[in-house]
């Protein structure tokens, strides 16, 4: 049977948890699948302050998001725990926590082409502002042909 690489974009919500339940639920069973955990930041500016009260503020708070880009690497590596305690094996999980160079719907859509993935498992709140406006969602789903994609809501 062949692989099925499931693309799993995780942005730390409570419909990522989710979604996380369902593909535990729904693919663990299914020994060709694989899941790959998806998390792509905004990287944080290497920038060079003078000793001034302004640059050093600045510096405390870049150190803040230096701090949290940090910290939510370490949450998706719970979040692969996760799948594991859920029951997958740890040859078919693995994540990628990577800097933005797009936008994330660029992103997803670069890594799906690429790397082959088969299905892409994404969130989408029921608000009609998000209904209308344009979203990651809308141009993921819009854009990938001959991709089975999940849509948990």
């Amino acid at each position: 049977m062949d692989k099925n690489k499931i693309l799993f974009p995780y942005n730390f919500t409570d419909m990522d948890n989710k979604a996380l339940d369902f593909i535990i639920q729904t693919y663990v069973q299914h020994e060709n699948s694989q899941i790959t955990l998806f998390h792509a930041y905004t990287p944080v500016p290497e920038i060079i302050l003078n000793r001034n009260s302004v640059m050093e503020k600045m510096s405390s708070n870049l150190h803040y998001l230096r701090k949290q880009v940090i910290e939510q690497e370490s949450k998706m590596v719970e979040i692969k725990q996760r799948l594991l305690d859920g029951g997958f094996h740890s040859n078919r999980v693995n994540y990628l926590y990577v800097p933005k160079k797009r936008d994330l719907a660029k992103e997803i859509i670069i890594l799906a082409r690429n790397e082959g993935y088969q299905t892409i498992v994404l969130t989408r709140s029921g608000t009609i502002i998000g209904f209308f406006k344009a979203s990651v969602f809308n141009k993921v789903v819009t854009t990938l042909k001959n991709i089975n994609i999940t849509i948990i809501t």
